[in-house]
């Protein structure tokens, strides 16, 4: 990250601090640990040191491990300068708690409203003030596919489900696992859901999921496919789910041990990390179906401390959304850039794919911005019971969804 313009550093000195020659230091608790994260991360970090700020690290592994260190940090009065979270309803305890700082100042400098997508903004603003700082956008629902195990069997990407069960009968006659699931927490399972839902909905239907009266529209007719094909999946994968990382299921695909994988764009990052191509050895693509791409993301929340922002966490805030940390960081991480004016020519095959299905309006927002960490925490548990089970209909999938929806 020694690359960066001396103007941006220089600028961002003189807006956000008042001492020039004191570093601002900026404790920092995130769960980017895997090869490609810590890279991607360091991006950020080198960045803020650019600007004279001193970074703290501290990678706590797994997202659940570091919400709950942050918060009881915040809580015990010993809060970080940031924490990361993820984008939308995640962040509504701590604000309802009154324990994070407004960042209004920064976004209204920076112009947020005028280069972030209105939806991202949304996301962080809670009764007029913004309350996080957005870092990355993420699809969730790419399917990988490894391209040495397709051309062992004769097949391509898949454009339809049935092409893909098709596709993994010959792969499990050729002894490759058919389809590899990430089973160490229950948001994997979770993720499969909504990369499911996702290409049976599209973008007209989705809202009738995620709506008020959700729970009618999971025992209609349309949501019927998306039953049948969580019911199907499982038979797919490999006895070894429970436990798995996704990084080391990432691994599957990248041996060619296994046909499929979906995953969010944080996979696309582990690619380049182990020397191979994305769209080359690894195949990708949102879908099946033409689906609409899941958008999620990451923000920094920024715990009050004293009268409210201190001035290393509005550098910070100012450095993470600045055009060229995006560029560099996105482009490390296998993500999407959260505002305006970032060269996105240098994508990979994935990431463009990504890219141009938000640019072409074919995307929705994620589960995790739309629901509550309750109902999600309570989908994901109950989506892994009816994983494991190998005697779970589709009459099962609708009345567990159906029922979290009403309950939560």
């Amino acid at each position: 990250m020694k690359t960066l313009s001396l103007a941006f550093a220089t600028t961002a000195m003189a807006a956000l601090t008042t001492g020039a020659a004191t570093a601002q230091s900026a404790e920092v608790i995130h769960w980017w640990t895997s090869a490609a994260e810590s890279a991607g991360v360091g991006v950020i970090a080198d960045a803020y040191g650019d600007t004279g700020g001193e970074w703290v690290d501290q990678a706590v592994a797994g997202s659940d491990a570091a919400k709950t260190s942050a918060i009881s940090r915040m809580v015990g009065g010993n809060p970080p300068d940031a924490a990361q979270f993820n984008l939308g309803a995640d962040i509504d305890n701590l604000v309802d708690s009154a324990v994070l700082a407004p960042i209004d100042a920064v976004a209204e400098a920076n112009d947020w409203a005028s280069v972030m997508p209105q939806a991202v903004l949304d996301a962080v603003t809670r009764d007029g003030h913004v309350y996080g700082v957005p870092i990355q956008l993420q699809g969730t629902n790419f399917l990988f596919a490894s391209a040495d195990a397709l051309d062992k069997v004769g097949a391509g990407m898949p454009q339809t489900w049935d092409e893909f069960f098709e596709t993994g009968d010959k792969l499990r006659e050729a002894g490759i696992v058919p389809f590899a699931q990430a089973g160490d927490r229950d948001v994997w399972f979770m993720n499969t859901f909504q990369a499911v839902l996702a290409s049976v909905l599209g973008t007209e239907e989705w809202g009738q999921f995620t709506g008020p009266d959700g729970a009618e529209f999971v025992r209609s007719d349309a949501f019927r496919p998306v039953a049948e094909i969580m019911a199907k999946l499982p038979s797919y994968a490999d006895s070894g789910v429970s436990g798995r990382q996704w990084n080391i299921t990432n691994q599957m695909i990248l041996n060619g041990e296994a046909g499929f994988f979906i995953m969010g764009g944080w996979a696309i990052g582990e690619i380049g990390a182990a020397g191979l191509t994305p769209g080359k050895e690894v195949l990708c693509g949102v879908g099946p179906n033409h689906a609409p791409l899941v958008v999620a993301g990451d923000v920094w929340a920024m715990p009050a401390k004293g009268d409210g922002l201190t001035e290393a966490q509005a550098k910070l805030a100012e450095v993470t959304t600045s055009v060229e940390v995006q560029a560099e960081f996105t482009s490390t991480m296998g993500s999407l850039p959260v505002r305006s004016g970032v060269d996105t020519s240098k994508f990979n095959a994935c990431a463009a794919a990504g890219a141009k299905a938000i640019s072409d309006g074919n995307s929705v927002m994620a589960l995790f911005i739309n629901f509550s960490p309750e109902k999600l925490g309570a989908l994901g548990s109950e989506l892994k019971v009816l994983w494991v089970d190998p005697d779970a209909t589709a009459d099962d999938y609708v009345e567990t969804v159906a029922g979290i929806l009403e309950n939560y």
